[in-house]
């Protein structure tokens, strides 16, 4: 799997344990868009967009940006 998709998917079970936590399903307030080129090249710098759902409260959205950014970020702090 290349880098891309591994952040991709630290992503996905950031959102996983944050709803758990939380008991609150937060991927209902976005969907991730997909970068429209290919990202099977080893560039590390490329980040998805996120749509969120116009009933998205703000900090919800800070949340979610925070852990997008947490997962794409080059040095990742393990948990």
């Amino acid at each position: 799997m290349n880098a891309f998709y591994e952040r991709l998917s630290h992503f996905a079970e950031l959102v996983k344990d944050a709803s758990k936590q939380e008991r609150h399903n937060y991927a209902n307030y976005f969907k991730v868009q997909h970068p429209p080129h290919p990202v099977v090249s080893s560039t590390r710098s490329l980040m998805p967009k996120l749509v969120f759902e116009e009933n998205c409260p703000t900090e919800l959205r800070l949340k979610i940006r925070y852990m997008l950014k947490k997962s794409f970020n080059r040095i990742r702090n393990k948990e």
